[in-house]
């Protein structure tokens, strides 16, 4: 009985110094440790190594690593940036979310459009449809050597503008009209 509680706290103090030993340095979607769907370690995410987007609402709430081609990239609304595996988004059954805060770190994605990515996150449901939030360009593994970085002056709320952010006044518009000639005022009093 000693010997399997010793093995039990043994066992738990090694997974747990492993677990803090890595958890700081390196993200769980690092290309260096990732697995494919029957947990074996394949050194790089590859998209034979993840499953199709058909299969990602089978794995709500779950890491996982999701493969397909990007048929579009589309601006949202309020800068938040779409990754679109289907003609029609509406029926499609997975989705790549990326926010406006985190595209500078990400890098500029619209490079995907037409591109078989492996992306590994945790899948999540909204309205219906499963989707992983992309935060960091090694969740992208091999294609994240596709995406440039962002340029410095890039603003998400201008949606493909460019701009440093600087405030701008609006227009101000005139009326401009035209005025006939001058006329001296004429004092009826006067002799």
């Amino acid at each position: 009985m000693r010997f399997v509680i010793l093995f039990v706290i043994s066992s738990v103090l090694t997974s747990a110094v492993s677990v803090a030993g890595n958890h700081a340095s390196t993200p769980q979607w690092s290309s260096n440790s990732s697995s494919n769907s029957s947990g074996k370690s394949s050194g790089t995410i590859s998209p034979k190594d993840c499953l199709p987007i058909a299969e990602a609402s089978k794995h709500v709430r779950k890491q996982a690593c999701i493969t397909g081609t990007v048929i579009r990239v589309e601006q949202g609304s309020h800068g938040v940036t779409f990754l679109d595996f289907c003609l029609e988004y509406r029926t499609c059954p997975f989705t790549v979310v990326v926010f406006p805060g985190d595209m500078k770190k990400v890098g500029d994605v619209r490079q995907l459009q037409g591109r078989v990515v492996a992306i590994q996150g945790r899948i999540e449901e909204y309205e219906d449809r499963a989707e992983i939030i992309l935060r960091h360009p090694q969740q992208l593994g091999e294609s994240a050597k596709l995406l440039n970085a962002m340029p410095k002056d890039y603003d998400v709320e201008k949606q493909g503008h460019f701009s440093a952010g600087s405030f701008r006044a609006a227009k101000v518009k005139t009326k401009h009209t035209v005025q006939g000639a001058a006329m001296t005022p004429v004092d009826p009093e006067e002799p």
